[in-house]
C-alpha cells in the first residue's frame, strides 16, 4: 500500500509540475491565470489568490493552468490572445519543458558511475580480443568510439547492445570516431561466438572506462536523459509500424501499478523510472496532436507563417475533436490495465 500511495503522489506531482510550467511562465508574462487545479474530479479545497483561484481536487491524476482568454474571446489587456506570440509559444511549451528539466535534474541524482575503478564505462573500445577476428577483419580498432550501429545512435554503452538486438543478422553498419575523425565500417561481423570464463559466449570487445569527474556526471546524466526522450520515439515507431499493439498501451492505472512495483524493488529505480516517465510526458506532450500542447505549437507556428491567428471556432472544433478521441484511447488503456491487474491477481 505504501508503495501504491508513493507512485499516485509521484504520479501526481509530475502532473503538477507540468502545469506549473505553464502557469509561471504566464504569470511571469503578465497573462491572467483564472484557475490552477491539482488533480481532477470534485474539488476539495479551493482559495481565490492574486486573481488566480486554486483548486486541490479529488482524483490526483491530472490537472488544469486556466488562463483569461485562452479558449474564449476576451477584451481584458491580460488574456493569453494578447500577449506576443513568442510568448504565447513559450507558455504553452512550458509545461513540456518542466518535466524534461524535472526528469533531467532526477537523473543527475542517480546517475552512478558503473565501472570497477569508479568511473564510467563508455562506447570507446578499450581492446578487442584476438579471438573475435571477424570484429577486426570488419575495421574496428582499440580507440574506436562507437557512434552509430545501423543508423541507431550510440549515446550510452547500453545502447550497443540494443542496437545490436534491433539487427536482423549479424553484420552491422558501424560507424566510429577515429583520431577526431567519423569513419563508416560498412560490414562489421559483431557475433557472441567467443566463448567466456563464465560459460555464456561473447562478441569480444572490452569497453573503455572514464574517470569519473562533475563534466562526465554532467554528461552521463545528459546521455540518458536523452536516451529516455528516445525511447518514447522509438516506442512510436513500433506502435505505427504494428510491431506492438494498442492493446499493450498503458494508462495511469498501468503506470501507477508499474511504479508501485518498481518502489519495493528499490528507490533508486523507483526514481529513474520517475524520470523516464516525466521526459516521456515531456515528449507526449509536445507531440503535434490536437488538445496537446503540440497540437496548439501548430496552431502558433500557424499563426506565425499565416500573420493571424486560424480562426478561434475552427481551432476549437479540431481540439474537441483530439480531446474526444485521446479521452476514448484513455478510457480503453485504463479498461486493458485493469484487466491485466486483475488476471495478475
Amino acid at each position: 500500500m505504501l508503495q501504491i500511495i508513493l507512485a499516485i503522489l509521484a504520479f501526481g506531482i509530475l502532473v503538477i509540475v507540468h502545469e506549473f510550467g505553464h502557469f509561471i511562465t504566464a504569470k511571469r508574462g503578465g497573462v491572467q491565470v483564472n484557475e490552477f487545479w491539482i488533480g481532477m474530479g470534485p474539488t476539495l479545497i479551493k482559495k481565490e489568490r492574486g486573481g488566480t483561484l486554486y483548486c486541490l481536487k479529488l482524483l490526483p491524476f491530472g490537472g488544469a493552468c486556466v488562463m483569461e482568454g485562452e479558449d474564449t474571446d476576451s477584451d481584458s489587456a491580460h488574456s493569453f490572445a494578447r500577449a506576443s506570440l513568442p510568448r504565447r509559444m513559450l507558455i504553452v511549451a512550458a509545461g513540456a519543458l518542466m518535466n524534461f528539466l524535472i526528469g533531467f535534474l532526477i537523473v543527475l541524482a542517480v546517475t552512478q558511475p558503473n565501472g570497477p575503478n569508479g568511473g564510467y564505462i563508455v562506447a570507446t573500445i578499450d581492446s578487442i580480443d584476438p579471438a573475435s577476428t571477424a570484429a577486426a577483419e570488419g575495421g574496428l580498432q582499440a580507440g574506436d568510439e562507437i557512434l552509430e550501429v545501423d543508423g541507431y545512435n550510440i549515446l550510452l554503452r547500453s545502447d550497443f547492445e540494443t542496437a545490436l538486438a534491433r539487427g536482423a543478422d549479424t553484420t552491422y553498419e558501424v560507424v566510429v570516431r577515429r583520431e577526431g575523425q567519423k569513419i563508416t565500417l560498412p560490414a562489421v561481423v559483431l557475433e557472441a561466438a567467443i566463448e567466456g570464463e563464465d560459460g555464456r559466449n561473447r562478441i569480444g570487445l572490452t569497453f573503455a572506462e572514464q574517470p569519473n569527474s562533475i563534466g562526465m556526471h554532467l554528461n552521463m546524466a545528459a546521455r540518458t536523459s536523452v536516451g529516455y526522450a528516445r525511447l518514447v520515439w522509438v516506442s512510436l515507431e513500433m506502435l505505427v509500424s504494428g510491431e506492438v499493439g494498442v492493446d499493450q498501451l498503458s494508462g495511469p492505472v498501468g503506470v501507477a501499478s508499474v511504479m508501485a512495483a518498481t518502489a519495493s524493488y528499490s528507490i533508486r529505480a523507483f526514481l529513474q523510472l520517475v524520470a523516464f516517465i516525466s521526459i516521456n510526458l515531456g515528449v507526449m506532450n509536445l507531440l503535434p496532436l490536437p488538445a496537446l500542447d503540440g497540437g496548439r505549437l501548430v496552431f502558433l507556428i500557424l499563426e506565425g507563417i499565416r500573420r493571424k491567428p486560424v480562426p478561434a471556432k475552427y481551432e476549437g472544433y479540431i481540439h474537441a475533436a483530439g480531446l474526444m478521441l485521446l479521452l476514448a484511447l484513455m478510457v480503453y488503456v485504463t479498461g486493458q490495465d485493469i484487466m491485466r491487474l486483475f488476471a495478475g491477481a
